[in-house]
């Protein structure tokens, strides 16, 4: 993923460990009067309103905020007014990569903020990516905390409207990111092409349904721990309660589907839940993936995997060898959980698959590439 780099070449003092930097940030004369201008990274969970880092207005347009970080340390980072919905765009409206900041001594540094989000026309690509036969719908849920109702994506397999066959269920989340590049937020998963292509080559059939997440409170879903840190997270039993008792019941009704064989599958934070999931429902979701899994938000989850009295029956693994700036934190609790989920006894160890990408970033692109390898494991072997 390409970066907006910052970059002061200051000789390091080997007395400093911490070093202040000022942000003075221009915003477009066009901001709404009264907003509020945040500063949201790697170093706060992404918290697009996280009131330690709001900047103090010093004159019309500008904005100012002072962090204090260790000598040499990479943040990634954008400005927003307090949500991913109305984050900074670029000149033209188009998304922005993070912007990187790495500074080695007291220093200020200028920013520029062209548009917000919510004040441009979206750039959209001209036509919709999805293939096959994908359908989406909303349900109200009595779980659901953020973006109720729930907009839900559904893929159904080719020969759904004649065979008269019921199907395996893979739940996904993220769903405005797995079938089509025009709701995408970096690029899709292409989850329909992929299928579509197993279906060309074996007959295999295949329900997904994706579960649009909670945008700037996907990290508070999408973690079971409260993470001391970033003071987010800790909510996931509640979005998983709304797939287990509202989701799943109301797609079993709906559809045919194979209501004994389903899958939890997700990236990022979304693997995390999904090994949660499983581990918490595990005669529910009887298989579980994760891709990418960001285990390093919620560590405790290891303690969890080994106090569990029942396992799912199968799992995959993966991750990446370059998934971020700092990959071991990726790497390392990736193998702590893998570790952990080997020694488990009533898993066979041929019912677990490990799959290591030493060229995988963090990134929709490659997960992607690995979904066939995964859902194969799952559902065909």
């Amino acid at each position: 993923m390409n970066v907006t780099i910052l970059t002061l070449l200051v000789l390091p003092s080997l007395q400093v460990s911490f070093i202040k930097v000022k942000c003075e940030v221009e915003i477009p004369p066009f901001t709404p009067p009264n907003s509020q201008i945040y500063i949201a990274g790697n170093f706060n969970g992404w918290h697009p309103k996280d009131p330690r880092y709001i900047l103090k207005e010093e004159d019309k347009n500008r904005y100012t905020i002072t962090l204090e970080l260790p000598v040499g340390e990479k943040i990634e980072f954008k400005i927003t007014r307090g949500s991913w919905e109305y984050v900074e765009k670029g000149e033209r409206g188009e998304e922005i990569p993070n912007r990187i900041l790495e500074a080695f001594k007291d220093t200020t540094v200028k920013i520029k903020v062209y548009n917000w989000r919510d004040l441009v026309e979206p750039i959209k690509p001209e036509k919709h990516t999805i293939t096959g036969n994908v359908k989406t719908f909303t349900l109200q849920s009595r779980y659901l905390k953020y973006y109720n109702p729930r907009k839900i994506w559904i893929y159904l397999p080719p020969d759904y409207e004649t065979s008269g066959k019921n199907y395996p269920v893979l739940y996904m989340h993220d769903g405005q990111n797995l079938f089509d590049e025009a709701e995408s937020f970096a690029g899709e998963w292409k989850v329909d092409e992929t299928l579509e292509s197993m279906y060309k080559e074996s007959n295999f059939g295949l329900i997904v349904v994706g579960i649009e997440n909670a945008r700037e409170y996907r990290i508070d879903e999408y973690s079971p721990f409260f993470n001391q840190q970033y003071k987010r997270g800790g909510e996931a039993d509640l979005y998983l309660k709304f797939i287990v008792e509202e989701l799943k019941p109301y797609v079993d009704s709906t559809y045919r589907t194979l209501k004994d064989d389903i899958a939890l599958l997700g990236s990022s934070l979304g693997g995390l839940i999904s090994i949660y999931g499983g581990f918490k429902y595990p005669e529910t979701f009887k298989k579980i993936g994760s891709m990418s899994g960001a285990f390093w938000f919620n560590p405790e989850i290891v303690e969890l995997l080994i106090s569990a009295k029942k396992v799912p029956e199968k799992i995959y693994i993966d991750y990446g060898k370059r998934e971020s700036e700092d990959p071991l934190k990726y790497i390392e609790q990736n193998e702590k959980v893998i570790k952990t989920i080997k020694g488990t006894k009533s898993l066979k160890i041929e019912n677990i698959l490990i799959v290591v990408d030493e060229e995988g970033i963090h990134h929709e692109s490659a997960w992607s590439r690995r979904l066939k390898s995964a859902i194969e494991f799952l559902f065909k072997n």
